[in-house]
């Protein structure tokens, strides 16, 4: 932006709304209105040229200078902008769509003086204070001029803390976390129990996903040794250990520097967990329901169960409650009558109440006995009563403007002593998006929502994905003509695409609770006809160009990830194709249907490698330095796949009876979406010169984490 510009502009009113354009702040009826830096940028361009259009190539180099990046970035960050302004009427009351040329400011704008009333009206310190706090933090910061404002904030927050007269003389005081310098957020940030620390995973340049811990009373963060590859962590009730998963394993470490150690062997995909009082630790297996361990190791244990009748898919989020012995947990289900927080006990197999919907995000317990939770971008507080389990209030409203924790990934909501909580830490934008064999973005793919595991039909011009968001989970035909998007099964994932495009394949728990596969044809009546049950749960990963089989994983609490071929002739019944002691999945059929290529974790690390097909046999090795999602072009003369860094790699193929192949070469590295996948992150077009690929966009609008100190003073507003 232009400095000089925004100097001389200061502060302008539009609406119920105050912008200071010199210390960046956004205000709404006397209350801060959070905006990332660039997202604050692309209102401040349009306000300072309210009298024109601003077309879209001049916002996207006033906003991001000297940088080049997609115009879905921008598209991105219009929308983040009309949620933080409400502008949802049609027509708009702030920002108006000028089509294929840009935006244009249309909401009358003054400007004020800086010593007018109305300028002097909002607070300097950027957090959501009660009025008659303002002379107590004016003491406080005075004290700490000196420090920055991160830090400053955060030792505050640590004297309101440990001052106990401090929490009723001030309201509540908001700072953010950002990612480490050089590093990209994977989770959002999980409180102590004694509110001095946070853990949260964040990614390096390389990829490389790294557990950090993060010192609330001198926000210095540090990487935590020997926690490569971590997930979703949570602490111990005495806040010196840290719960985590990587490598298919539940972990825990110290904040001495000791290593981690080994807990149990839980999985791939994992979907939270919890310590418990008792030194019991409660996990969510991502594809099943509940089990539980102790903290020292020992016997897997189930704890709840999937119900077919309710048409439940997953059991996810769970979090202990104070007594140790009953939890809240999150079901998700294709019935929304079903979905939603639940509380459960480790004494009876019984189901507990369903306290709150599947609309609003799962909910976590906070003292002095609350449910906390999002709805509609808005952070709730509800009272709850510890004795009965039930809600026994109305919620209230405490934080406006509020990303929700996503039910399929790391984002989180987290509550420790002191009134104090967390929240945000969403990664940027996820799209499918069109790429070059060079790297270069040629645009994203307008969806309704997020879709995984892309899938090109047999005659390229149309999409299939899958959605995890709670409203719009399921199949997704995407018309990649018309840009028309349809829902086609909501209770499926992991779709697949016929040879011959009449009929898709896709994974569902409708009728068990684990996840059967069925067909559905493209044309015609759209009923689904049931291919495969078992008591295990099955993710379908390839269709052989001829037809006559499809390639899918297999896994239950018994057994790791297995490959499989479901014939499509004879009495279709199953066929294990790779059962070792590994975990292999991905399983790809080469066009001329001689090849099955897949990745494993028999080396200690994901590598891809080769087998002959149906029969397996003459295993080679492709990959080089650890790769995973291998894909065939359409010829079948050359494979690609994700280096262990996420570089898509290309190697040179020669069809035949003989395996023949040259060396793996690098195309680019893309950001990929850092949420774990089944199946794949992009897919190749026929020719092998473009690639739909799940990612992520540049730019800086990451989402940092908040945390709110006193969060119960604003149930007093």
């Amino acid at each position: 932006m232009d400095t000089q510009q925004l100097a001389s502009a200061r502060q302008v009113a539009f609406g119920s709304f105050r912008l200071d354009l010199t210390k960046r702040r956004l205000w709404r009826d006397g209350r801060i209105v959070p905006l990332t830096p660039k997202v604050f940028d692309t209102l401040a361009v349009l306000v300072l040229h309210r009298d024109q259009v601003v077309e879209k190539d001049e916002l996207m180099k006033l906003v991001w200078p000297g940088s080049f990046v997609a115009e879905d970035n921008l598209t991105h960050n219009i929308s983040v902008l009309r949620k933080a302004l409400g502008d949802f009427s049609d027509p708009p009351e702030f920002i108006l769509t000028i089509s294929r040329r840009g935006y244009r400011f249309i909401a009358s704008v003054t400007e004020l003086r800086a010593d007018s009333g109305e300028a002097s009206a909002a607070p300097d310190t950027g957090d959501a204070l009660e009025p008659k706090a303002k002379s107590s933090l004016g003491r406080w910061m005075g004290i700490f001029a000196a420090i920055s404002l991160l830090a400053g904030l955060a030792i505050l927050a640590r004297a309101v803390l440990l001052a106990p007269a401090a929490p009723s003389a001030l309201g509540p005081i908001r700072f953010v976390v950002n990612a480490p310098k050089g590093t990209t957020l994977v989770t959002g940030a999980v409180l102590s129990p004694d509110a001095r620390h946070l853990a949260f995973v964040a990614a390096d340049r390389s990829g490389t996903r790294c557990l950090w811990a993060s010192d609330l009373d001198s926000a210095e963060s540090r990487v935590v040794p020997l926690t490569e590859g971590a997930s979703r962590p949570f602490w111990s009730p005495d806040g010196q250990r840290i719960g985590f998963f990587a490598d298919g394993k539940l972990k825990k470490v110290g904040l001495g520097g000791d290593p981690p150690q080994t807990i149990a062997s839980v999985g791939a995909d994992v979907a939270g967990g919890s310590w418990s009082t008792n030194g019991l630790i409660l996990f969510a297996e991502r594809l099943s329901a509940l089990y539980s361990v102790s903290a020292e190791g020992g016997t897997v244990t189930s704890v709840t169960r999937l119900d077919p009748s309710a048409q439940e898919r997953r059991h996810r989020w769970p979090q202990f409650l104070p007594d140790g012995r009953h939890f809240l947990y999150f079901v998700v289900s294709a019935s929304p009558d079903h979905s939603g927080t639940y509380v459960g006990s480790l004494d009876s197999a019984e189901r507990g109440a369903r306290l709150l919907d599947g609309t609003s995000s799962p909910a976590i317990y906070a003292q002095p006995g609350y449910l906390l939770y999002v709805h509609d971008r808005m952070l709730f507080a509800q009272p709850f009563d510890l004795t009965r389990l039930q809600l026994t209030g109305r919620p209230v409203a405490i934080v406006a403007n509020v990303s929700p924790p996503r039910i399929s990934d790391g984002a989180v909501l987290s509550a420790a002593a002191g009134g104090v909580l967390t929240f945000g830490g969403n990664g940027n934008a996820e799209h499918l998006v069109w790429f070059s064999r060079s790297g270069q973005s040629l645009g994203a793919i307008d969806t309704p929502t997020v879709l995984r595991n892309p899938t090109f039909s047999p005659d390229q011009r149309q999409l299939l994905g899958q959605s995890d968001e709670a409203d719009r989970a399921g199949v997704w035909v995407v018309d990649l003509e018309r840009g028309a998007s349809t829902r086609i099964a909501a209770d499926g994932a992991v779709p697949l695409w016929s040879p011959d495009g009449a009929h898709i394949a896709f994974t569902s728990g409708r009728t068990t609770g684990v996840d059967d596969i069925f067909v559905r044809p493209t044309a015609g009546r759209s009923e689904d006809s049931l291919l495969l049950r078992t008591m295990d749960t099955k993710h379908v990963h390839s269709w052989s160009l001829d037809g006559r089989y499809i390639v899918y994983v297999s896994t239950s609490p018994r057994q790791k990830l297995d490959l499989w071929l479901l014939p499509m002739f004879g009495d279709r019944q199953p066929i294990p194709f790779l059962q070792t002691p590994f975990n292999q999945k991905q399983g790809q059929v080469s066009p001329d249907g001689r090849w099955m290529a897949y990745a494993s974790d028999e080396s200690g690390a994901w590598e891809v490698y080769i087998q002959s097909f149906p029969v397996p046999g003459g295993k080679r090795t492709v990959s080089v330095g650890g790769g995973t999602e291998p894909q065939w072009r359409r010829d079948g003369r050359e494979l690609f796949y994700l280096a262990a860094d996420d570089t898509l790699m290309a190697v040179d193929v020669k069809p035949g009876e003989t395996w023949q192949a040259g060396r793996p070469n690098a195309l680019f590295r893309p950001r990929l979406s850092r949420t774990e996948v089944p199946r794949n992150h992009y897919a190749v077009a026929a020719d092998g010169q473009r690639f739909v690929i799940d990612s992520v966009s540049d730019g800086d609008n990451q989402e940092p984490m908040t945390v709110l100190v006193n969060w119960p003073a604003a149930l007093k507003r």
